[in-house]
C-alpha cells in the first residue's frame, strides 16, 4: 500500500481490505453515500405531506403499508435467486425504486398518492435486501464485515444528514417565500423563474432524489461479485412451490434461526408501531416546524450515527449477534420513553421541551447503525451456512419485515383512527422494543452457554472443519 492511500484510509477509517474486497468496498460506498443522499431527501416527505399536502394522521402509515406488502414477495424471491446471480435482483427492482421517486413529482395533488409512490419505491428498495447481503458476504471476509459495512453506513448517515437538512431547510424558504410573495420583487424572467421554483419545490427535491436513487444503483453494479458462474442456473422459470417449499424448511428445521425472527418481529411490530406518528408527535404536540422536526428525526441520529457506526461495526466483528441486539434495543427503547414522556415533563422543567427529544435523539442514533447493519447486513450470516442459503435467509427477514410493515401499521393506523394520543403510543412502543432486547439477551447467554458460539467468525468456521464434527453437531441442535 501507498503511504498516500494509506493516509487517506486512516483519514476515512476504512477497513483493511485488499484485491476484489477493496474494490467491493470503495464501490459500495459510492452506492451508500449516493443511496443515503436521496434518502436524505425522502425521509422528508412526510411531512412535505402534512404541511403542504395537508395529509391525515392516518395517511403517514401509508408509506411502512404499501412497502409491507411488496416485501411479502422477498421470500419467493430470496429462495428464488440463492441458485442464480445475484446482482439482477439488485440492478433490476433498484432502478425501478428510483423511477418510483420520480413519479412522486407528478402526484403532488394528493397526499395520498404521494405517500403512496412514495411506498411503492421504499417497497423496491427493500426487496433488494437478501441479493444486497449475499453479495457483500461473498465478498468481505467475515473478520472484516460488520466493519466495512459499518463504515459504508457511516459515510452514509453523514450524506443523510446533509441532503436531510439542506431539502428541509428549501423547503421552510419555499414555504416562507410562498407566503410573503418573495418573487414578486423581481421583474420579468428572473420573478417568474424563481416563482415557479418555489412553487415547485417539493417537486424538484423528489426529481433529485429519484436521479441519486437510480445513479446509487448503476454505481452498485459495477461489483464484481465472487460467485461461481459454472453453479449458477441461467433459467427463469419461477417454480414457485419449490422455492416457497425450500423457505418453509429454513424456518421449520432451523430452532435457532425462528427464535432470533421472534425477537426481530417483537422488536420490529413496537417501532413500526409508533415511528410514523412521531413526525405528528414532533410537529403538533411538540410545535417543531420543518428544520426542527427534520432535525429530530433526522439530523441528531444521523450525526451521532456517523460518529459512533464504524466503531460499532467493527465491535460487531468480535460480538455475539445476540448480546448485540440485547445493548441496541435497550439504549432504542429509551429514546421512545424519553420522547412519550418530554410533553410531561416540559410542564414542570421547560427546558425539557428541547432536552429530553435531544437526548433521546442521540440514544438512538448511537445505535442506529448497529441495528441496521444487523437487521439487513450481517445478522443473518450467524444463522445461514455459507453459500445460496444466505439470500433465503435474508428473503424471511424482508418477508418478516414486510408483515411487520403490515400489521403494525395497520395497528397504527387503526389506534390513530380511534385518537390514541401520540405519545401513548410511542411509550407503549418503547417498551416493547425494551422487552424485545431482554429476549436477546436470555437467548444470547443461553446459546453462548450451551453452543459456544461467541461471534459469526466462529459460526462460519465450523463450516470449515475438515472434520465435520460441529456441523453435525449443529444440525442436531436446530432440528
Amino acid at each position: 500500500m501507498t503511504p498516500g492511500r494509506a493516509a487517506v484510509r486512516g483519514f476515512l477509517g476504512g477497513p483493511d481490505l485488499s484485491g476484489n474486497s477493496g474494490r467491493t468496498y470503495r464501490i459500495h460506498l459510492a452506492y451508500a453515500m449516493l443511496d443515503g443522499t436521496a434518502g436524505g431527501i425522502l425521509l422528508n416527505a412526510p411531512i412535505v405531506a402534512i404541511k403542504a399536502f395537508e395529509a391525515a394522521n392516518w395517511h403517514l402509515p401509508l408509506r411502512e403499508l404499501y412497502s409491507g406488502i411488496g416485501m411479502i414477495a422477498a421470500v419467493y424471491l430470496g429462495s428464488w435467486m440463492a441458485s442464480r446471480r445475484k446482482m439482477p435482483f439488485v440492478f433490476v427492482p433498484g432502478v425501478l425504486a428510483g423511477v418510483s421517486t420520480l413519479l412522486m413529482a407528478g402526484v403532488t395533488d394528493s397526499a395520498f398518492a404521494f405517500l403512496t409512490m412514495l411506498g411503492i419505491g421504499a417497497m423496491f428498495e427493500n426487496v433488494t435486501r437478501p441479493a444486497v447481503t449475499t453479495i457483500l458476504r461473498l465478498n468481505y471476509p467475515v473478520q472484516r464485515r460488520g466493519h466495512a459495512t459499518g463504515e459504508a453506513r457511516k459515510w452514509s448517515s453523514l450524506a443523510f444528514v446533509v441532503s436531510s437538512l439542506v431539502s428541509a431547510l428549501l423547503l421552510q424558504v419555499a414555504s416562507d417565500c410562498q407566503q410573503t410573495s418573495v418573487a414578486d420583487g423581481f421583474e420579468g424572467g428572473a420573478g417568474a423563474l424563481l416563482g415557479w421554483t418555489i412553487g415547485h419545490m417539493a417537486h424538484l427535491l423528489m426529481v433529485l432524489a429519484g436521479l441519486l436513487s437510480i445513479a446509487s444503483f448503476l454505481c452498485f453494479r459495477q461489483i464484481r461479485v465472487e460467485e461461481d458462474p459454472h453453479a449458477q442456473r441461467h433459467d427463469i422459470k419461477p417454480e414457485i412451490g419449490r422455492t416457497l417449499r425450500d423457505a418453509v424448511a429454513v424456518v421449520a428445521c432451523d430452532r435457532r434461526y425462528r427464535r432470533y425472527l421472534l425477537g426481530c418481529f417483537v422488536d420490529g411490530f413496537f417501532q413500526m408501531l409508533y415511528l410514523p406518528l412521531v413526525w405528528v408527535f414532533l410537529s403538533k404536540t411538540l410545535g417543531f416546524g420543518y428544520v426542527g422536526c427534520s432535525a429530530l428525526m433526522h439530523a441528531i441520529p444521523a450525526l451521532v450515527a456517523f460518529a459512533t457506526t464504524g466503531l460499532v461495526g467493527k465491535l460487531l466483528d468480535r460480538s455475539n449477534p445476540w448480546i448485540a441486539w440485547a445493548c441496541i434495543r435497550f439504549i432504542w427503547g429509551l429514546d421512545a420513553i424519553l420522547l412519550a414522556a418530554t410533553p410531561f415533563v416540559a410542564t414542570l422543567f421547560p427546558p425539557a421541551i428541547v432536552l429530553l427529544p435531544v437526548a433521546a435523539r442521540v440514544l438512538r442514533g448511537s445505535v442506529q447503525g448497529g441495528w441496521w447493519i444487523l437487521w439487513w447486513q450481517i445478522g443473518v450470516t450467524h444463522f445461514a451456512p455459507p453459500g445460496g442459503d444466505t439470500s433465503r435467509y435474508m428473503g424471511i427477514m424482508a418477508f418478516l419485515h414486510g408483515m411487520i410493515r403490515l400489521t403494525a401499521s395497520a395497528a397504527g393506523m387503526a389506534l390513530a383512527a380511534l385518537a390514541v394520543p401520540p405519545a401513548t403510543l410511542i411509550a407503549v412502543g418503547g417498551l416493547g422494543v425494551i422487552f424485545s432486547g431482554v429476549y436477546s439477551l436470555i437467548n444470547g447467554l443461553r446459546e453462548r452457554r450451551v453452543m459456544h458460539l461467541e461471534t459469526t467468525a466462529d459460526f462460519e468456521q465450523q463450516f470449515l472443519d475438515e472434520r465435520g464434527a460441529f456441523q453435525d453437531r449443529f444440525e442436531q441442535a436446530a432440528h
